[in-house]
């Protein structure tokens, strides 16, 4: 037995120093068998995962008393972590970027191997002896023999492949995806380095909320460690966009930071346009004579982690994401709309998807409707709310919730306005919900929203807001049909009603409306050629203007080229 403790103690002093902080696995001598037993578990089951994990999984364990529920404790919350990564990355849980990096080269220099492999065991006999010879010592292109009658083989093996690491398999069903393209994909390093990045990131987080990290008395929205890591992308994204330059047709040059602080990906512009938007659609429902209702939905009590005003653990929690947490709500609003279509109620507004406390969305929608549809929408809204789990203490107060704009007390735009500021930059208001700064919370929810894929604000119903941007790039007269014109002047004048009127009403289908987005192929100034996929060799469409009858009015009159991009896209990983 002595033997064994010294081993144990031999472990925990040489190879594992965050055990050190724990008296109880220290002590020179454990005076009985069950406390030798106890130190050999604990080693053990705290040895699965990364040492900022099981520090956090001890801390939590030894606060209880009990022997068997601290135990039981330290079992349950190390294999709920374990779960969260396939096998072979679960050591991997708190990377850095540049490990992520390199695992990221590994796995796709393995399908590249494997792709190599499965061609020359299938194909070996059918090739000329040169390229047989050369196949055998690995030194023909890899993708000369992708191009070969088995892709499908070679795509189902890679898919196997990259399954194992959790990644949802590449459709080739969708549009312009082709087997060779996905096999393309899944021998490119920055391909994994996306996915495997998503992955881990969404593990820690995941790991945090199941460890009671996430919430508001420790670390609001989302975990330290995913905060920072938003904010280092961020700042390597800032670096990249300013060290890279493009020039166009009439050599004007500026930096990609310039022209991206000029569009919505500044958070100033986003903010702002959103505004226009929202105050243009309250101006349309009272022009309309149609009434205002503020909507909050929040998920069942499965999805949330934690108590709101305890910080404890939920025990009805059964270990949803928060990405899942939003596909219930999404899944909820498509049946909503459905049964709208279903009864011709067609309501517009906004909708914002922001994290509670423990990291779990719900969202605040914003609607203007005809006042004989408002009882209708509550009706519905209210059934598929409570459609899951309804009957748990509680659903039926706390579920859904509805306040009908009153002008006398303040616009509609009033109403979201906050959570609008909340989710962007938290300029404009005195203190979170929580009582934290609301800059800091922004910065919080910014990297929540990032994290888990969620999308923050979504227009419902009304014009395209596409057209809208297009037609501001437009500064002269047209001199051409009215309707252009109006939609043209209202847009850069900023009036939101008058271009949803000149586009055929707030009820008007978008099929109906009358400009909508032209593409062309993009062309290599250089060579005139038309540019191509790098996975699927489709021809590249971008936006050139916008259609009316057939006729295309032109808004994007430069094409731009990008200075040393040979030397700046092999960095581009770092940004993505």
């Amino acid at each position: 037995m002595i033997n064994q403790n010294n081993e144990i103690e031999l472990a925990i002093n040489k190879s594992l120093p965050v055990f050190r902080d724990y008296p109880f696995l220290t002590e020179p001598r454990h005076e009985c068998q069950a406390d030798r037993d106890d130190v050999a578990f604990i080693f053990e089951q705290a040895n699965k995962v990364p040492d900022p994990i099981k520090r956090i999984i001890l801390n939590n364990a030894f606060k209880l008393k009990v022997r068997r529920e601290r135990n039981l404790y330290i079992l349950n919350a190390t294999n709920k972590v374990v779960s969260l990564l396939p096998e072979q990355l679960r050591y991997s849980l708190t990377v850095d970027d540049e490990e992520v990096r390199d695992i990221a080269t590994n796995c796709a220099d393995r399908c590249r191997r494997m792709a190599l492999h499965h061609n020359a065991n299938g194909n070996i006999g059918s090739l000329k002896d040169s390229k047989a010879d050369s196949l055998k010592n690995n030194k023909l292109e890899p993708l000369a023999l992708i191009c070969q009658s088995n892709s499908h083989e070679i795509y189902q093996i890679l898919t196997d492949y990259a399954v194992t690491y959790r990644i949802k398999p590449i459709a080739i069903t969708e549009k312009g995806v082709t087997e060779l393209g996905a096999i393309k994909r899944m021998i490119d390093k920055h391909w994994w380095m996306r996915r495997l990045r998503k992955l881990f990131n969404q593990a820690y987080e995941q790991a945090a909320i199941e460890l009671n990290l996430v919430n508001k008395y420790k670390q609001i929205y989302a975990s330290d460690l995913t905060v920072k890591k938003r904010k280092q992308q961020k700042l390597r994204n800032e670096r990249m966009l300013s060290s890279m330059t493009v020039i166009n047709d009439i050599g004007q040059q500026f930096s990609l930071k310039e022209l991206s602080d000029l569009n919505v990906s500044n958070p100033a512009v986003r903010k702002a346009e959103l505004m226009v938007r929202m105050r243009g659609c309250e101006e349309l429902s009272k022009e309309h004579g149609h009434e205002g209702i503020f909507i909050t939905i929040t998920c069942p009590s499965k999805y949330h982690a934690v108590f709101s005003k305890s910080g404890q653990p939920n025990p009805k929690y059964q270990g949803f994401t928060p990405y899942q947490a939003n596909q219930y709500l999404c899944n909820v609003w498509s049946r909503v709309r459905a049964e709208w279509n279903r009864n011709d109620i067609k309501p517009y507004g906004f909708r914002v998807a922001e994290p509670q406390h423990d990291g779990t969305p719900h969202w605040h929608i914003l609607l203007f409707a005809e006042k004989h549809h408002i009882d209708d929408i509550k009706r519905v809204i209210s059934h598929y709310s409570l459609e899951e789990d309804g009957d748990e203490k509680g659903a039926a107060q706390n579920r859904c919730d509805f306040k009908l704009i009153d002008p006398k007390k303040g616009s509609a735009t009033g109403y979201i306005a906050k959570y609008v500021s909340k989710n962007i930059d938290g300029e404009g208001l005195d203190v979170g919900v929580y009582g934290e700064d609301p800059i800091t919370a922004a910065q919080r929810v910014d990297a929540w929203s990032s994290c888990w894929c969620i999308r923050q604000f979504q227009q419902i119903g009304g014009a395209s807001v596409s057209v809208w941007r297009e037609l501001r790039r437009l500064k002269q007269k047209l001199g051409v049909d009215s309707i252009i014109e109006k939609a043209r002047e209202a847009a850069d004048a900023s009036r939101w009603h008058d271009y949803v009127n000149a586009m055929g009403g707030v009820f008007a289908k978008r099929k109906d409306q009358p400009l909508r987005l032209a593409y062309d192929n993009a062309v290599n100034t250089e060579t005139g050629e038309c540019k191509l996929g790098a996975y699927d060799g489709n021809f590249i469409q971008t936006i050139k203007g916008l259609l009316y009858e057939g006729k295309m009015i032109t808004t994007r009159f430069f094409s731009w080229r990008l200075e040393g991009a040979n030397e700046v896209c092999s960095n581009l990983e770092f940004c993505k």
